[in-house]
């Protein structure tokens, strides 16, 4: 899931240092009617390419809001989609509760190299000792070691209750952590639940409160909410997902639960997500109004673990190096870009913001696909280079299974299908063979023996391999990958199911046919 697009950051913005020459053009805002012409014939190019139903942007210069827009729609019923609509933001409200964090760092209250413990004195993981070893600062590099699928695991809970964050935490303490604090990075919500309690029980406030106080309300972000029923009642645009294909409303799994919110359960638009980015861009000033200062902010985008020379993850934000951009800095130096993105069933976000030129972009569409999501996220980069002046970039693909995932599923499923029927129809003819027939019936069990191994390496493959590298359970793809996940189950009946009852029924008629043929 995310975890594989942040490691994948420091890769694909070095393949993309390869597919532009540089140039001697300046630095040029998307100020002009041409240049905002071209951004929306891309953005609808993209929408009809990639069958996306509802796009907002928002694009920053300096302290400026320079352009924001909304095309599509937002529901079934034809809504125009504006950059003022509100979007489930998913991992992009990570970076807001980091900020939340750094504000009780300036507070005196919460020190970034303090343990969890010295906050949480019940704060437990099943190594009794490690538990006291995790830091703050990990939770927000995400070096703490806690395991990316548990996470998502947490993430369908339903609980709504007030105690609902704090009995989430509290139940880490049978966690068993991938790597010792500090060793490796590790994507997951975990880290930013956990911080989003501290914020909880160090400001008296409950989570949603302290953001809506400290962030939302300083940042005039008013299309921004921290419950469902919030983002609702403000006309947040529906969520949409490709069913075998055929792009769907779908709002059947949201994040109803509280425990989520600190790493993926903010809502907000195009329009207040550009206020966001202006503080990000001006040492956290906002209209005059400072929101963290610019020591703080600092140490927000400094990286504290490299996934590799040219990428790193900061606090909440992910920092490449975005050599397309070289072109039109000063002596052409290649610019430090940070981004965060977000996904869920029905939702795309992105964050891309270059301090050295000053621009930042938002991006948000209601639709998710797996299957598609670099392709998705080109978007957002090429909306960078176009805000700069520069044309946007290739889009850049899935591997070949992650892109034809559908399709494949699809056709090695018929041919199990077809496969169930021949078996059927062969298996049913075995009882009346006679000793005549004893080398047809070798030709049937070298043919069961194949099938059986074939069955056998599906299942060993789609459990051991395509699950565990992507991260992901039968459970989780049934619940946010729907389509998907309902074709892995088949697969697994087919395999695991009917590929077991065909032998046992082969090896039983097997038997009864070597009786006949010994009464013979």
């Amino acid at each position: 899931m995310l975890y594989r697009y942040f490691l994948k950051v420091a890769s694909i913005f070095t393949i993309m240092g390869l597919i532009f020459v540089p140039t001697s053009r300046q630095f040029v805002a998307a100020e002009s009617y041409k240049e905002l012409q071209e951004i929306d014939s891309y953005v609808l190019g993209q929408m009809k390419d990639l069958d996306i139903p509802g796009v907002a942007i928002g694009i920053v210069r300096g302290d400026q809001v320079v352009y924001t827009q909304g095309y599509g729609v937002a529901d079934d019923a034809g809504r125009a989609m504006t950059s003022d609509t509100p979007f489930l933001i998913a991992s992009l409200s990570k970076p807001i509760t980091a900020l939340g964090i750094m504000q009780l760092v300036e507070e005196g209250k919460i020190n970034l190299d303090a343990p969890v413990q010295m906050y949480l004195p019940w704060f437990r993981v099943a190594d009794e000792e490690v538990s006291s070893k995790i830091t703050i600062r990990h939770l927000l590099h995400q070096t703490s070691g806690f395991d990316e699928r548990e996470s998502y695991v947490r993430n369908l809970s339903t609980d709504s209750s007030v105690e609902a964050l704090e009995m989430s935490i509290r139940a880490l303490n049978t966690a068993e952590l991938n790597f010792a604090p500090g060793e490796a990075f590790e994507y997951t919500n975990t880290n930013y639940d956990i911080l989003g309690l501290l914020i909880q029980t160090l400001s008296g406030q409950s989570y949603e409160q302290y953001i809506e106080e400290k962030i939302f309300d300083p940042l005039d972000m008013d299309q921004s909410y921290t419950s469902l029923e919030g983002a609702r009642g403000g006309n947040m645009t529906r969520g949409y997902y490709p069913f075998f294909g055929i792009t769907t409303a779908y709002d059947h799994l949201m994040p109803y639960s509280r425990i989520v919110k600190p790493s993926a359960g903010l809502f907000s638009s195009a329009e207040d997500l550009t206020h966001f980015l202006i503080a990000q861009l001006n040492q956290g000033q906002y209209q005059g109004n400072a929101i963290l200062s610019e020591e703080r902010i600092a140490t927000l985008h400094t990286p504290g673990i490299q996934f590799s020379e040219n990428a790193g993850y900061a606090m909440g934000w992910s920092v490449f190096s975005f050599p397309d951009m070289a072109s039109v800095t000063p002596n052409n130096s290649i610019p430090i870009g940070l981004t965060h993105a977000g996904e869920w069933v029905g939702y795309t976000s992105l964050l891309v913001f270059i301090p050295e030129l000053e621009t930042g972009i938002v991006l948000l569409m209601n639709k998710h696909d797996p299957a598609r999501m670099p392709e998705y996220f080109s978007i957002g980069w090429s909306l960078a280079m176009l805000a700069v002046g520069l044309e946007p970039l290739e889009p850049q693909s899935a591997d070949f299974i992650g892109k034809n995932i559908r399709v494949l599923l699809a056709v090695v499923i018929v041919l199990l299908g077809i496969g169930a029927v021949w078996a059927v129809r062969k298996l049913r003819q075995l009882p009346s063979k006679s000793g005549s027939d004893s080398r047809q019936n070798q030709k049937l069990a070298i043919q069961m023996t194949l099938l059986a191994i074939v069955d056998l390496a599906l299942a060993v493959g789609l459990l051991f391999i395509r699950l565990p590298e992507s991260k992901d359970t039968i459970f989780l793809s049934l619940r946010f990958n729907p389509d998907i996940g309902l074709m892995y189950v088949l697969l697994l009946m087919f395999t695991l199911g009917w590929g077991t009852i065909r032998t046992l029924l082969f090896l039983r008629q097997s038997l009864k046919t070597n009786k006949l043929e010994n009464a013979i």
